[in-house]
C-alpha cells in the first residue's frame, strides 16, 4: 500500500505540530537558540533545538528576522526587496478525460494569463476509481497569473470577482482558447465541480478578494537579493522558492531543490557522516538553443521578445 509523505516521515521519527505559527527567533552567541510560536488560541511556546530550517514563503520569513539576525546575516535584510504577486490555482473536476495536451498549456492572450494541466494522464490507476464518487474522470488544474486585468465575461479583474464568478470566468476564457476551431474540446457538460485555492477569500464589504498565499516573482535583478540555503548564522538554513538554486524559477521544483541544499548544508555544518541528498541542475533542451540565441540577439538590439 502506498503511504503519504506524512506517514513516511512519521515512521522515520518526525513529529508534526499542527496549528502553530512562528513569531520570532531567539539568538545568543551568534546562534539561534529557540523559535517562538503561537497557536490559534493565542497560546505561546518556545521551541528549543540545535538546528533550524526556515522552510516558508518569503513574505512569511521576512517578518521573523530580528535586528540581531540581520546584524549576523545582512543578506537576510535584502529579502525585503523581493516581490510577491498573486498566482492562484483553481481545479475543475471533469466527467470525462479532456484531450488538451500531454503537458502544460499556456493560453496566450487570455486576460487572466491562464495556464493549465490535465492531471489524470500522469497519475497511476484509474482516476474515477481512486478519487471522488466515481463520476469524475479528470482534474483540469489551472493557474490564474493576472489578477488585475478585466475578464471577458464580467469585465472585472479576478480580485474583484466572487469565487463563483472566478470559476465561471476562467472556464469561459479557457473555452474561448480551446473551442476556437469549432470543435467543442471543453464542454459545459464536462464540468462536475470546481475548487478554488482556499487562500483566496472574498470580502463582500470591500468587494475584493484577499490572498493568504502570494507567490515570489523573479523580477529583473532579484538574484542579488536572494539568499543561499546556508546563512552566516551557523545553525540557520533556508528553504523556499526564493532561495538561490540552479532552478531559477518560482516553482515546487525550485523549492524542493532549495530543501535539498538546506539539508546538505546542515549535514556539513553538523559534521554528519550521512550522505547529502542528490541535487540537480535545470535541464536546458538543446533543441531550444537556436531560439535562445535569437532572443539574446533581439535583446542586445533593443527589440521585443518574439512573443511580445
Amino acid at each position: 500500500m502506498e503511504r503519504s509523505w506524512a506517514q513516511l516521515l512519521t515512521g522515520l521519527g518526525v513529529r508534526f505540530e499542527m496549528g502553530w505559527s512562528a513569531e520570532s527567533f531567539d539568538m545568543a552567541g551568534g546562534r539561534i537558540t529557540g523559535a517562538r510560536v503561537v497557536d490559534g488560541a493565542g497560546n505561546r511556546a518556545r521551541v528549543d533545538a540545535d538546528w533550524f530550517i526556515a522552510a516558508m514563503p518569503v513574505e512569511r520569513a521576512v517578518p521573523l528576522w530580528s535586528r540581531a539576525m540581520l546584524d549576523a546575516e545582512p543578506r537576510l535584510g535584502l529579502m525585503r526587496n523581493l516581490v510577491t504577486d498573486w498566482m492562484v490555482g483553481i481545479q475543475y473536476f471533469l466527467r470525462r478525460p479532456v484531450p488538451i495536451a500531454r503537458g502544460h498549456v499556456a493560453y496566450l492572450g487570455s486576460p487572466w494569463a491562464l495556464t493549465s494541466i490535465c492531471q489524470a494522464q500522469f497519475w497511476r490507476g484509474e482516476f474515477a476509481d481512486r478519487y471522488g464518487d466515481g463520476t469524475v474522470d479528470d482534474c483540469l488544474s489551472v493557474d490564474i497569473s493576472d489578477w488585475g486585468t478585466p475578464g471577458i465575461l464580467y469585465r472585472r479583474s479576478a480580485k474583484e470577482c466572487t469565487p463563483d464568478e472566478i470559476a465561471r470566468e476562467v472556464w469561459v476564457q479557457i473555452q474561448a482558447c480551446l473551442n476556437d476551431t469549432g470543435e467543442a474540446v471543453l464542454r459545459d457538460d464536462d464540468l462536475a465541480s470546481w475548487f478554488l485555492d482556499p487562500g483566496v477569500r472574498w470580502n463582500a464589504a470591500a468587494g475584493r478578494n484577499t490572498n493568504d498565499t502570494p507567490l515570489f516573482i523573479n523580477t529583473v535583478g532579484s538574484w542579488a537579493d536572494r539568499p543561499d540555503a546556508r546563512t552566516a548564522i551557523p545553525n540557520l538554513f533556508l528553504a523556499g522558492d526564493y532561495v538561490r538554486t540552479d532552478i531559477d524559477l518560482a516553482t515546487m521544483e525550485s523549492a524542493n531543490e532549495s530543501a535539498r541544499s538546506a539539508v546538505a548544508a546542515l549535514l556539513e555544518a553538523a559534521d554528519s557522516p550521512a550522505a547529502p541528498p542528490a541535487r540537480y541542475r535545470l535541464h536546458e533542451p538543446p533543441e531550444l538553443e537556436p531560439m535562445r540565441l535569437i532572443d539574446a540577439e533581439r535583446h542586445r538590439a533593443g527589440l521585443p521578445h518574439l512573443l511580445a
